[in-house]
């Protein structure tokens, strides 16, 4: 019996198919295949009754499970801790994000990881919260970087940034009066706000739901680039994330004011799903993409209008 053929098992055993375990394991499902056949001689039981949706456990196939993962667990630990002593961290590991995180703050995690890490294999996805957390759950992520906007109580969680969103203009656009700008004097501006697929759209709404505000945007745009170059060619406002605008308030191409208490604010987390812990590369890697994100969250009091009180502490931390 060896090590790798838990492994397999084990990880055959959560994923329920040889097709989405294979992939997980980054091997061909012949090899797989073979290894659970191997195991299944040995024990002198099956395993697994195969079926045209997969995978099923026997009753020996879920004591074996029983019996055998806590122990495969400290194993993995123990080969973790051993190779943590070194100061090379390796691996592959695999990222959804959202839109709204793949910006500056994306951009200097790369540099650094690559400058750091040069044996780490980083593969990024965009896409809207649900769509990477469906994936995740079907093993095709280690984690995704997702805004709060629905539950997930059946993933880890992990709070990577909480931050501001503020109005914002381009140059040439007066900010509108008063500044902090009260949440009621939203549904008279010319409005350009992401759609309802996305994670932003869905926190501005509940808040304003919650104050009985309504706005009906004549443009509703799900790149936050492309909101960014409109506005920065026309009089229309939009509602972004202090950390996005970053780089467009530095160069002086847009302009951002606060919005009056109670204000806007998006979580943005990192999920994972329990059954298939994280390595240890994609934490260090979660780690930078946070320090960067709060550092350019910081970073955009200085450019902004009336900060308002909390950003401002932040800033100034």
């Amino acid at each position: 019996m060896e090590l790798r053929q838990l492994s397999y098992f084990a990880c055959l055993y959560r994923e329920g198919t040889v097709t989405r375990a294979a992939q997980r394991l980054n091997i061909v499902q012949p090899a797989l295949s073979m290894q659970i056949a191997k195991l299944e001689h040995e024990l002198g039981q099956t395993l697994f009754d195969r079926t045209p949706k997969g995978m099923t456990p026997t009753p020996a196939g879920e004591d074996a499970y029983r019996l055998f993962a806590p122990l495969l667990e400290q194993l993995l630990d123990a080969r973790r801790t051993l190779a943590g002593r070194t100061l090379a961290v390796t691996g592959r590991i695999r990222i959804g994000l959202v839109a709204s995180a793949t910006n500056d703050a994306l951009c200097s995690t790369l540099a650094h990881f690559a400058e750091h890490h040069p044996h780490v294999q980083v593969y990024l996805t965009p896409g809207f919260s649900m769509e990477l957390v469906d994936k995740l759950r079907a093993g095709e992520l280690d984690c995704a970087v997702i805004n709060q906007s629905f539950g997930q109580g059946d993933l880890v969680t992990r709070e990577i940034l909480n931050e501001q969103l503020v109005l914002t203009v381009g140059a040439q656009t007066p900010l509108p009066t008063p500044i902090p700008v009260p949440l009621y004097a939203l549904s008279a501006l010319p409005l350009v706000l992401p759609s309802h697929r996305h994670g932003l759209r869905i926190a501005i709404e509940d808040v304003l739901r919650a104050h009985s505000v309504h706005v009906n945007p004549r443009f509703e745009v799900d790149d936050a680039t492309v909101i960014e170059g409109f506005i920065t060619r026309t009089d229309w406002v939009s509602l972004l994330p202090a950390s996005l605008v970053n780089r467009g308030l530095r160069d002086g191409s847009l302009r951002a004011c606060a919005l009056a208490p109670p204000g806007i604010s998006r979580r943005m987390l990192c999920v994972s799903d329990p059954g298939r812990p994280v390595s240890t590369a994609t934490t260090r890697f979660i780690d930078v993409l946070s320090e960067k994100l709060t550092a350019l969250r910081q970073a955009t009091g200085a450019y902004t209008d009336a900060v308002a009180p909390e950003e401002k502490n932040h800033a100034d931390a």
